[in-house]
């Protein structure tokens, strides 16, 4: 029994986090790597990040949350979609939906403002296995074309199984 819940509690990290190529867009990811994120029962818990971005260049370590250094830098026509996964519970009490239209809207962002704001998703991954934390930030006021691009680079994000 022992073995089958550590087997349980790896089986998210076999891959990590990750987006599909998209034409026009850029990715980029962490791997796994030691989590900022709390709390977590886990004695070293992991976390995952990834990011597609598009029509600016990304100059932060994946893991930066916010990316503070692109964001300085988004053009009016950019879109970043950044994403973790971590160990542990945080106040989520459902499982995450990709669909940007029930993203909450906050503006955006330490230090660094954002025309466009950012709009967040956060929930558990499959079965409860992690938290997931999505960011979506835009250059602008999201446009119907920009939210369009923003929907097609979240169906690229891989979550782990």
């Amino acid at each position: 029994m022992i073995e089958l819940l550590a087997a349980a509690a790896l089986a998210p990290w076999a891959h990590p986090l990750a987006f599909l190529p998209l034409p026009g867009w850029h990715t980029g990811a962490s791997g796994n790597v030691p989590s900022l994120y709390g709390p977590s029962p886990f004695r070293a818990p992991k976390e995952s990040t990834a990011w597609i971005a598009r029509n600016v260049r990304y100059r932060d370590a994946a893991t930066e949350d916010p990316p503070s250094r692109t964001l300085a830098h988004l053009p009016s026509s950019g879109v970043i979609v950044w994403a973790v996964i971590f160990q542990g519970q945080m106040r989520e009490q459902k499982p995450i939906s990709l669909n940007l239209d029930r993203a909450k809207h906050f503006a955006c962002c330490e230090g660094e403002p954002v025309a466009g704001g950012e709009y967040e998703l956060h929930g558990f991954g499959p079965r409860g296995a992690y938290t997931v934390y999505i960011r979506i930030y835009f250059g602008s006021r999201p446009t119907v074309a920009s939210r369009a691009e923003a929907r097609h680079a979240l169906r690229r994000l891989e979550l782990p199984t």
